[in-house]
């Protein structure tokens, strides 16, 4: 059903000359939150709690109540099997944990004093249960293939499993991923994923198991998956890198699918790494967490890094630019418009319930302290159903939607005449809303004053009635748009007479005319 995707006009950064400190006041805090807490222990007949894994290995990587989690892994047995849950299938859901506790066994296994030789085999017999030649796809006993993310937890934590038995002198045949099917069958995986794109993109849980598993197998792994698996690490952080502002980050995304979603903006699962990452480059940044640490954990002990040009672009845009990044098929893209002083993000669109896709508002981003969605200029419509919008139209230093400019409380405009008021960003940089029940806009413009940013924005563009449908930027830009726009086709039809290519189903991952 779908079209490989180009990665485009824009390289994928991957050179490393900075470096990081071993500790930050936020690796710091996340380390000592998981080892104040106590794990339970399991029972037969529920799932495992997640946050098992991650209290022992936080203990062990301080050194931390050592004889006590070994005392408590050997009370423990694997319960569950892998991959999603279903009515008869209840107790699924187990690679969660295989996945963390794999992490467990690489980490300390060949030490002694923290992982206690009759603890490791424990283990390995009777906790990491995923294991052999049995490299599968599907859901339970189903024929339909299982989500993204179990597939990555699952299958990794069998591949790290058979290198560990078979580099520590088990020669079976089940475990040799060379000779078993497992290598080949995880490649082409990783290979599907770099060549269609990931299709759970900025899930909202599902990434931060997604990106757990690729930094198990960047951190354990060898050969060609431990660098496939790399490529497609630097590929998620060079798109947060350019879609994100000041860690603030609320793009569209797919799973999981309900009536509303998450109202936070700068604690998803993609910010929690680079939050991590970036307080370990830079000693200085002041950032917290209000959630996600079950995921940041991982940040805080493999040796990944970013490539420095992310680092760059997470903490500082270095000049203006716009950019589309397609998803393929069934999809929706994100488009963004930013500079150092503010990031425009389009919010995407729903394609019908099998998309899963959730779509989000229009957003402004600036340099304060908005952590909600409320807290930050954002727009979205037609109505508050997110199933109904079109939220794609986005531009350089342009924005519109079929519905209003939703203002944060606390920000005044400087300026106003009818419609359109002006709020200033930084120094000769404004922002110009307009605003009606089916209406809004959202203009940067760039300019001396907020009433000469007022002037500029009415002066080539007094009929009001056409402003539904173009609007002539004081940058020079003549930007026609269909806010009725289908689903499947960027809002923005035309610019400068010249017609855009509006099937975003068909867009490259990353693409600037200006970049």
């Amino acid at each position: 059903m779908d079209q490989p995707i180009d990665h485009g006009n824009i390289e994928i950064p991957t050179q490393r000359t900075f470096s990081f400190h071993k500790n930050s006041e936020l690796k710091q805090n996340i380390l000592d939150g998981w080892t104040s807490k106590t794990p339970e222990d399991w029972k037969p007949d529920e799932k495992v709690n997640l946050k098992n894994a991650r209290i022992v290995i936080s203990c062990l990587l301080e050194g931390k109540r050592v004889k006590e989690m070994n005392r408590y892994l050997m009370r423990q047995k694997a319960v569950g099997h892998p991959g999603s849950p279903w009515l008869l299938y209840p107790l699924g859901d187990y690679d969660f944990n295989a996945m963390a506790f794999t992490a467990l066994l690489y980490l300390f296994g060949e030490k002694p004093d923290l992982l206690y030789p009759k603890t490791r085999e424990h283990l390995l017999n009777h906790i990491l249960t995923i294991e052999g030649d049995e490299f599968r796809r599907n859901v339970g006993y189903l024929f339909l293939e299982d989500s993204e993310n179990h597939i990555l937890m699952t299958e990794g934590s069998r591949y790290l499993k058979n290198q560990w038995l078979r580099n520590h002198g088990n020669t079976a045949p089940e475990y040799d991923n060379k000779t078993n099917g497992v290598e080949k069958k995880l490649i082409f995986f990783l290979e599907e994923i770099d060549t269609y794109g990931f299709y759970e993109f900025n899930s909202a849980p599902y990434l931060g198991y997604t990106y757990c598993a690729l930094l198990n197998l960047n951190e354990f792994a060898s050969g060609e998956i431990r660098s496939l698996a790399g490529e497609l690490l630097d590929r998620l952080n060079w798109q947060y890198a350019i879609s994100s502002y000041k860690f603030k980050h609320f793009p569209p995304n797919r799973r999981r699918f309900g009536k509303s979603f998450k109202k936070n903006i700068d604690s998803d699962y993609h910010t929690v790494m680079l939050k991590v990452w970036a307080s370990l480059y830079d000693e200085s940044l002041s950032v917290d967490m209000s959630r996600g640490q079950h995921h940041a954990l991982w940040a805080t002990f493999v040796s990944y890094k970013p490539a420095d040009k992310v680092i760059e672009w997470v903490l500082n845009k270095p000049k203006p630019y716009f950019i589309k990044m397609g998803h393929g098929y069934n999809s929706c893209p994100e488009i963004l418009s930013g500079d150092q002083g503010y990031l425009l993000s389009a919010g995407g669109a729903n394609q019908g319930r099998r998309s899963l896709i959730v779509a989000k508002p229009i957003m402004l981003f600036l340099d304060d302290d908005a952590s909600e969605m409320g807290e930050a200029f954002h727009m979205f419509g037609p109505g508050d159903d997110f199933v109904d919008w079109n939220n794609t139209g986005v531009y350089h230093d342009f924005a519109c939607a079929k519905g209003k400019v939703r203002i944060p409380e606390g920000k005044n405009s400087a300026t106003s005449s009818g419609n359109w008021q002006i709020f200033a960003i930084t120094e000769g940089v404004f922002l110009a809303t307009y605003s009606k029940k089916e209406l809004g806009l959202m203009v940067i413009v760039r300019t001396d004053s907020p009433e000469n940013a007022l002037e500029k924005v009415i002066e080539n563009n007094l009929d009001e009635e056409l402003l539904k449908t173009r609007f002539i930027h004081p940058n020079g830009n003549l930007i026609e748009y269909d806010l009725d726009a289908p689903k499947d086709q960027w809002v923005i039809n035309n610019v400068n007479k010249k017609t855009v290519n509006r099937n975003f189903d068909q867009w490259l991952f990353f693409e600037s005319l200006s970049f």
